[in-house]
This record gives C-alpha cells, structure tokens and sequence, in this order.
C-alpha cells in the first residue's frame, strides 16, 4: 500500500490521520512528486519524474496530465527549454500537500463553516483553516462548473459583527507553549483603562467567544478562575514554573457554566414575557427552558413562561428587542430593565470635533 512520505511538506497530525489509508496510484504520485521537488529545491525535467514515479506503472501521458493539475492546485513552476519541460516549486511558496479527501457534502460543510467560524473564533485561529476553505472551494467549483449551486447555500447571522483586535502572534506561540507543558506564564496585561499590570498565571485553556479569545487563569488560592482577553497581553514568557490546575472536566464545567456569565441572582427565576406578532413564530420554534410554557393573549401577544438564571446576557437579549418584548415578571427584573431604558444625557456640542474622536 502506498505510504506518505515523510517530509516536512506534511504535518504530524495529517501524517496520523493518513497513515492507516490507502492511497489511490495518482495521489501516492503526487505526493511523490512534490516530496521530489520540495526537497531537492531544483528544478525536475518530465523525464526525471517520470523515472521517480515509474514504479507506478504510469504512463507519459497520466504523468503529464497529473503535472498540469499539479501547476493548477499548487502553483508549480514549468519552463521548456527546446523540447524539455522543467517542473519546480515557484520560489517563496510553502507547498502544503492537500489530499482530495473531502466529499461533497463535506466540502459544503466546510463552506457553510467559513464564516460562523471567522464570526465566533479570532482571525489568528480561523485563518488556519483557509487551505481546506480553499480545497473545498475548488473541489465545488470543479465538480460543478456549469452550476455553482454550492454559492446558493448560505450562512447568516443575526446582529452587529464587529471588527476583532488584533492578537500578538509571539504572545499566542507562548501561551500555546505553556498550555502544552503545563508551566506557568508571565504576562503583562492592558486593563481597559489603559493601565498595565504584571501578572504571573497558571493557564487553565483558551476560551473563543464571539471573536475574543480569552486566556483562564486559575488561581490555587482562591480556588477560581479569571479570565484575561488576550488582545490585552501585550508580552508573555514562561515562567518555567508547573501550573497547578484542575482537571479538564472541571475547566469544561467552568467554560459551560459560570464563564463570561455574570449572574444577577444565584437562584433561577420564573421568567414571564410577552412578545407580538413580531417575533412570537420564533419563540414557537425555540425554547428558553426546557419548561417552557407558551400561551396566546386576547391582544395577539404570546405569553411566554420559563424557569431561566438571571444573567446580563438575558437582560441584553430581552432589552434587544424594544418595544417588541413586555417583560412581566419577576418584579426585580422588569425594575432592572426599566432602569436600563433611562434617557441617556445629552451629547457636548464639541462631540463631533475631530479632537474628541478616538481611534
């Protein structure tokens, strides 16, 4: 059975996740072609990769169709000189060997993927996967020539994306770092008032949430976690100490929980809101609770009731519907909610002056 061949032109993992499958004659020399290039750094003329490849039984012809698909998927390089083609890798390109592994169905996966992932992960970590967004992208495309039909499938989603900070790349290398070998880490952290601060932390993991990775630390003496946004950490080293921290069930139990949470009451509250005709069909469809009871009123409103935390982001999500949402009870919270409807003050006349902007 053809194997990959082992070069740096593949990484660990996808030399793992291929070792136990077989190839197909034309993928074993392909992969054995771009090994021959990658590595020797010269140009191959047809006939030099012919005798490399002969043992595939293939003929001139198969040869020379897999180099022009070859040109296509990774930027080869050809050059004839009198009757002689010369292949090689086009300067300052890093080949990395993808494998037409991906169905359809999983190329449109991927596709549908690209931008819930690019909404809900930093661009540093979504950015990885622009070589398989690419090779499914291609894939689609050459199957379906004639009928783009892929591009009539869609994501969207709800509300304002804004634009994610920037993360320092040397920051994030030694996070990773410190995550892999369980050692502490120093950091120095931006508070949103500008101010920096030293910390010394035991890294628990990496939470991505709505564009903002956060860094957990967990703190053996309070027996708790903090969370630090990581565009704030401005330098990071390893503190070549080991981080006491609990066990992943426990950091998941956290994530899942009480993390970005901020919780008005620890108690639940049985929330009852009405909604119209706006918005009532979603809540037919989705559910705040597993208890969740919904009943029609005489003026045409829905009457929601459900067993739900009281957390800032339920107070968010009621305010973000206005005048298309009455919240009923508990008292505490439509109080809250009516507190945060107050008129806001009225702007300076300078506002708009280029020196009171910030960028």
């Amino acid at each position: 059975m053809p194997q990959l061949p082992q070069q740096d032109g593949i990484d660990l993992s996808t030399q793992r996740k291929f070792a136990k499958t077989e190839l197909t004659d034309a993928q074993s020399r392909r992969m054995t072609i771009l090994h021959h290039l990658t590595s020797s750094g010269k140009a191959a003329s047809t006939s030099e990769l012919f005798d490399i490849v002969a043992a595939d039984k293939v003929t001139k012809r198969q040869l020379q169709r897999d180099l022009n698909e070859m040109t296509e998927r990774y930027d080869l390089v050809c050059v004839t000189h009198g009757r002689t083609k010369y292949w090689s890798v086009r300067h300052g390109v890093k080949v990395r060997y993808m494998l037409p592994v991906l169905n359809e169905e999983a190329a449109l996966a991927f596709q549908l993927a690209k931008d819930v992932l690019h909404y809900l992960l930093p661009d540093t970590i979504a950015s990885s996967l622009t070589p398989w967004f690419d090779e499914s992208a291609k894939l689609l495309a050459k199957h379906h020539a004639n009928n783009l039909w892929h591009q009539r499938v869609v994501t969207q989603r709800e509300g304002l994306r804004l634009q994610a900070p920037a993360i320092d790349q040397a920051v994030l290398a030694v996070v990773y770092q410190a995550l892999r070998q369980g050692n502490q880490v120093k950091i120095t952290y931006r508070k949103a008032s500008g101010k920096l601060r030293e910390h010394q932390l035991a890294p628990a993991g990496l939470v991505a949430s709505n564009q903002t990775l956060y860094l957990l630390a967990f703190s053996a003496k309070h027996q708790d976690y903090t969370s630090f946004a990581m565009h704030r950490i401005t330098q990071a080293s390893d503190a070549y100490m080991p981080a006491q921290v609990p066990d992943v069930g426990h950091f998941l139990k956290y994530v899942n929980g009480p993390f970005n949470q901020f919780y008005e009451n620890d108690q639940p509250i049985a929330l009852v809101v009405d909604f119209d005709d706006d918005v009532q069909r979603k809540m037919l469809e989705y559910k705040l609770s597993a208890d969740q009871q919904i009943a029609e009123l005489s003026d045409g409103w829905l009457r929601v009731k459900a067993t739900v935390h009281d957390t800032g982001g339920l107070r968010t999500w009621l305010c973000g519907y206005g005048r298309h949402a009455r919240v009923i009870d508990p008292p505490e919270l439509v109080a809250a909610l009516k507190a945060l409807h107050r008129k806001p003050p009225d702007a300076p006349v300078d506002a708009s002056s280029p020196e009171s902007t910030l960028g």
